[in-house]
């Protein structure tokens, strides 16, 4: 048989209600000595009830300021001449103020050491990262990825920039973009960065190898996304679009283009430039071949088909085996393998390209001012 120690029950409630005063009084004492706005306005009540008895000239509200006065150091003079008492408060006062500086400063290299602000802009960051959508992603922050982003960023576009570097991505939220520091080919990275939200990734990264994984994980998370990729040669520009690139672009191949251009059609090169800064495209629509296809037509003509007026589009030129009609008249005949030169925005493209329907076999939107010869 075992020995039991029985304990009174109202030894027992005793016991908790010391237990539950003790918790209370270590609570107190940490909340004292741990945060400093506590200790602060601890110190400025005890120094106004100090002023306030050992003063009796003094109002609460004269306590208050000559506690504020004393604990900011501004310098303004006293309310009413201290006498001994009034000047020990000050002094305490003084020493004090010391004491809780010293607290605020622990305990910020506390919250540093901790890791607890570091957790806190990683917190805020990652609330911005998540509030944005329609934005476009470029990954790689070289100069070509420097270069992307300011043309981007003058159209407003918001823009979100990935590189492995953490200076570089420093430098992106020095000029005013979103940055992530990380491995753009990572699933992860991509999702962080809102992949999934995003209107286009450009792939500008240093390597065709590196941009080739970014296409295959962006492709795979984000399938409607458009993706445009750096390459430094043909072969590499033929597996980005394989990998399911929208268009890739080579900067030796678009700068030896513009400088020929520069060379052949400066006119053309400077009217180019100035519609880049628009919201306005020129588009090739070449039309099929197949009879019945082309047959699918509303009209013949562009005034039986209405193609301006119904689409707001802007025929400049009409391009054919029988030669070159620029400025074409409502009047004009369209035959199968046509090739029309449209401005327009991208709205009006649209409706152009559904007004032809099953007449339309391939659309290219110009942007280089070779593009614009046309046979004749």
């Amino acid at each position: 048989m075992g020995w039991y120690c029985l304990v009174p029950l109202h030894h027992r409630r005793r016991s908790s209600s010391m237990d539950g005063l003790l918790k209370r009084r270590r609570w107190w004492g940490s909340q004292l000595w741990q945060n400093p706005f506590f200790a602060l306005a601890m110190l400025t009540v005890f120094g106004a009830v100090g002023y306030r008895l050992v003063e009796p000239s003094y109002s609460w509200a004269d306590a208050f300021w000559m506690v504020v006065i004393t604990l900011t150091t501004v310098g303004y003079g006293e309310v009413h001449t201290l006498g001994s008492g009034g000047r020990l408060v000050t002094v305490l006062l003084l020493a004090g103020g010391i004491f809780v500086v010293q607290l605020a400063v622990q305990s910020f290299l506390q919250l540093s050491n901790s890791g607890y602000l570091r957790r806190l802009r990683l917190r805020r960051e990652r609330a911005m990262l998540d509030a944005i959508e329609d934005h476009v992603i470029i990954c790689g922050y070289g100069r070509m990825g420097q270069e992307v982003a300011a043309c981007m960023g003058s159209e407003g576009v918001p823009l979100l920039v990935i590189d492995q570097q953490a200076q570089r991505t420093a430098q992106a939220m020095d000029d005013g973009f979103y940055g992530i520091t990380g491995d753009a080919s990572l699933d992860d990275v991509l999702r962080k960065a809102g992949v999934e939200r995003a209107r286009s990734l450009v792939a500008a990264l240093g390597t065709d190898a590196d941009n080739v994984y970014v296409v295959l994980s962006a492709k795979a998370l984000a399938p409607q996304i458009q993706m445009i990729a750096r390459a430094d040669s043909q072969e590499a520009g033929n597996k980005l679009l394989r990998a399911g690139a929208d268009d890739v672009v080579s900067p030796f191949v678009a700068g030896g283009r513009a400088l020929a251009s520069k060379a052949l059609h400066p006119e053309a090169v400077s009217f180019m430039e100035i519609l880049a800064r628009t919201k306005y495209q020129i588009e090739r629509i070449q039309l099929t071949t197949n009879q019945d296809e082309f047959g699918q037509l509303p009209g013949r003509s562009l005034a039986e088909i209405q193609l301006g007026s119904r689409s707001g589009a802007l025929v400049l030129a009409i391009s054919s085996s029988r030669g070159v009609q620029v400025n074409p008249g409502g009047q004009t005949v369209l035959h199968p393998g046509d090739q029309l030169i449209l401005l327009g925005s991208r709205q009006q493209h649209r409706a152009a390209e559904a007004l032809l329907g099953l007449a339309t076999a391939h659309v290219q939107i110009l942007e280089d001012p070779m593009d614009l010869h046309l046979r004749g």
